[in-house]
């Protein structure tokens, strides 16, 4: 009884068998993430992460500190108002709204490049 490992209901599945069924979740498995183009979707994800931080680090690095220079104080993290003793920082929401608009833009110039490329014949 040493070449069996499963025992199920009075069913014996030896080593071969249980290769077999391996072999054939794995393939089933690969076949599923190629027809459902899962990924694609996964790249689409990590890509656009790094697009995001991307994004992030020009926002707070390069347009931050310009426009720091043209407002009084700290900038857009002072941008602050008080309403019965409750603060509102809009310049969080501004900074997300500027995030939000850069990274749309260059999703926008990059989706229309790739589509226009899907338009052009292949050259042998």
């Amino acid at each position: 009884m040493t070449d069996v490992i499963l025992k199920n209901m009075n069913e014996e599945i030896k080593p071969e068998e249980a290769k077999k069924e391996y072999k054939s979740i794995v393939k089933g498995l690969f076949e599923f993430l190629k027809d459902n183009a899962i990924i694609g979707m996964a790249i689409g994800v990590v890509v656009a992460q790094i697009v995001k931080d991307l994004v992030d680090s020009l926002v707070k690095g390069v347009l931050m500190p310009m426009i720091r220079l043209m407002l009084p104080g700290d900038g857009m993290s002072e941008i602050i108002y008080l309403v019965n003793g409750i603060e509102f920082n809009f310049g969080i929401v501004i900074n997300s709204a500027l995030t939000f608009i850069i990274v749309m833009t260059i999703l926008y110039i990059v989706v229309k490049r790739i589509l226009k490329m899907e338009e052009l014949p292949i050259k042998k």
